[in-house]
């Protein structure tokens, strides 16, 4: 049986500090709301990792060593992806497991939102900096990343709903340790947000 290395400890306070820092912003005045929740939040997935990696060499998941490796990864877990988002759109499920049901804004505005601030800083931060953090002490980063990205998004708006995003953690995860980039991970991650409003509705 496998043993675990040691939980790194600096990663998950560094993950802990910056959901509870974005869910008071959400919920309360300055000095917490200095900034809007899914801005601060962006920015601190996006920068929090940096001082991480200041000293030392670049992170190696941002070479893109094998491209072809890289687009056959992405087009399998984005059709798995979709198929399965398409499967479950259609079960007869309660209103507390559905997608919310909205307007969708404009093109232009998803595509900011979604990639820029939702995409990109996650990825770095979950599929780039924790999935490191758990590697060097041993881990197989791929469960425990996916549970914290899953823990973030409950923690800061708590749904049942919300608890699935596991799932298409798993599938990130996966992307990454295919692909060894998060380049893959950040275009999965926009894709998979897209559906619910290509659908009709609003995560």
């Amino acid at each position: 049986m496998k043993k675990f290395g040691p939980v790194p400890v600096p990663a998950v306070l560094l993950f802990l500090g910056i959901v509870l820092v974005v869910r008071l912003a959400s919920r309360h005045a300055p000095p917490f709301a200095f900034l809007p929740p899914d801005l601060l939040a962006a920015v601190l997935f996006l920068y929090a990792p940096v001082f991480h990696y200041r000293r030392g060499k670049a992170p190696s998941w941002l070479r893109l060593e094998n491209a072809g490796k890289s687009a056959r990864t992405l087009l399998a877990l984005a059709a798995g992806g979709v198929l399965a988002y398409l499967v479950y759109a259609r079960l007869p499920l309660p209103p507390f497991l559905t997608p919310y049901a909205g307007p969708v804004p404009p093109l232009e505005d998803l595509l900011f939102r979604e990639g820029l601030l939702v995409a990109l800083p996650e990825e770095v931060f979950f599929r780039g900096y924790l999935y490191d953090a758990f590697e060097e002490k041993g881990w197989e980063p791929v469960l425990p990343s996916s549970l914290l990205f899953a823990a973030g998004h409950l923690f800061l708006f708590a749904s049942w709903y919300r608890a699935l995003t596991f799932f298409p953690g798993l599938l990130l995860g996966w992307s990454r340790k295919s692909a060894g980039n998060i380049y893959v991970p950040v275009l999965l991650h926009l894709l998979f947000n897209l559906l619910p409003f290509a659908a009709g509705g609003l995560q």
